[in-house]
């Protein structure tokens, strides 16, 4: 039985933009991931005929969705977390040197906000050899299911790290390790930002220490006084 639809409702590609300017909502003002984002914006669109509708945006309607949204109403406050968090990253990158890190995800492509954890890919061997070494470090962590990467990610680790002060982050950052098989890097990344506007490590998907220092040096958000 078909439902009926909802009176007032946009309808194809509007209804698409509005569930992703909600979602876009929830991920800058309470870090949800995009799944959740997304969920929650068609019920916020939609009430409770959400579920009769399958219009849900991909990932880079909400995405660019989400820059409108940070310019519009994070303007003061998300370029100086976001080079917090890119230098937070950096720090980690050189501190994991020898398993040849690389940023990834929104620190990266710049729609990071003070709710945003840092996720870095490492490339090595072992897994193990990762473990290792950050128990050697003394840090705690967790091992969590490579998921549906699991045919190049050999396992996934979390921790939790501190912010600088003064730094307009929380207290501490979450830090993703995905620990991948070298072999990973010959492919290339995907769902990378097209927007012409933003800088080529922005839109490279996946960079180096080298790509990231590059990154601050040559952005403005990178004069905030946070380190």
């Amino acid at each position: 039985m078909t439902q009926n639809p909802v009176r007032g409702v946009p309808r194809g590609e509007d209804l698409k933009t509005a569930i992703a300017a909600a979602a876009a909502r929830w991920i800058a003002e309470e870090g949800c991931d995009y799944g959740t984002a997304k969920r929650r914006g068609a019920r916020d669109v939609l009430g409770d005929a959400a579920g009769g509708y399958g219009a849900m945006p991909d990932n880079p309607l909400v995405e660019s969705e989400l820059r409108c949204y940070l310019r519009l109403f994070a303007a003061d406050s998300q370029p100086a977390q976001l080079a917090a968090l890119r230098r937070l990253a950096l720090r980690w990158m050189r501190r994991l040197v020898q398993f040849n890190p690389h940023l990834v995800g929104a620190v990266l492509n710049g729609t990071a906000t003070g709710h945003s954890g840092i996720h870095l890919n490492l490339y090595a061997d072992s897994a193990k050899d990762v473990e290792i070494f950050l128990l050697n470090q003394s840090l705690s962590f967790d091992v969590r299911d490579a998921g549906p990467n699991a045919e190049t990610t050999q396992e996934v680790l979390h921790l939790r790290v501190s912010a600088p002060p003064n730094s307009r982050l929380q207290s501490d950052v979450s830090l993703t390790l995905s620990v991948m098989d070298p072999i990973a890097l010959r492919v290339a990344p995907a769902g990378r930002p097209k927007d012409p506007e933003l800088h080529p490590v922005e839109r490279s998907g996946r960079a180096s220490i080298t790509m990231v220092e590059r990154l601050l040096a040559e952005t403005t958000e990178a004069s905030d006084g946070a380190t």
